[in-house]
């Protein structure tokens, strides 16, 4: 699910009909045209993304706050004090992720939320250390743990 905050175009193709968040998503995973090492990187890019996201969703926010000085205390404030239109937005994700969420797992075992956050530890420690990380060895870790 890819969630876009403070979304401000408007959802429209070409011609002007109306599209999807979804429909969004996947005009800009598609290729651009041009040979130059910049618009090949950003190519590049677009592919590893569809490639390792086959299930793609997106999400459209709006600004939560007319106010430029608000934003700097977002998190102190309350559903009520945003705009209404980013509190039925927000909902929408919520009822959406609430529908879609499935336990993840792993060899047929369920993770709980300390596995998969020391999972998701160990990857990103071995991309840091800049090797590509084993899931076998990811899992046994996880396991003893």
């Amino acid at each position: 699910m890819w969630v876009v905050r403070d979304f401000a175009l408007q959802l429209v193709d070409p011609d002007g009909e109306t599209i999807t968040s979804k429909e969004y998503l996947e005009k800009a995973l598609q290729p651009q045209k041009g040979f130059s090492d910049g618009v090949e990187q950003k190519n590049r890019i677009r592919r590893l993304l569809k490639s390792f996201f086959k299930e793609r969703d997106c999400c459209t926010m709006i600004r939560p706050l007319t106010k430029e000085e608000n934003l700097q205390s977002l998190e102190k404030m309350s559903l009520e004090d945003l705009r209404p239109e980013f509190v039925e937005q927000f909902m929408q994700l919520r009822r959406k992720v609430i529908q879609r969420i499935r336990p993840k797992l792993m060899h047929g075992k369920k993770l709980s939320g300390d596995m998969l956050f020391n999972l998701a530890g160990s990857y990103v420690e071995a991309i840091n250390r800049g090797v590509v990380p084993n899931i076998e060895t990811a899992w046994s870790y996880i396991c003893k743990s």
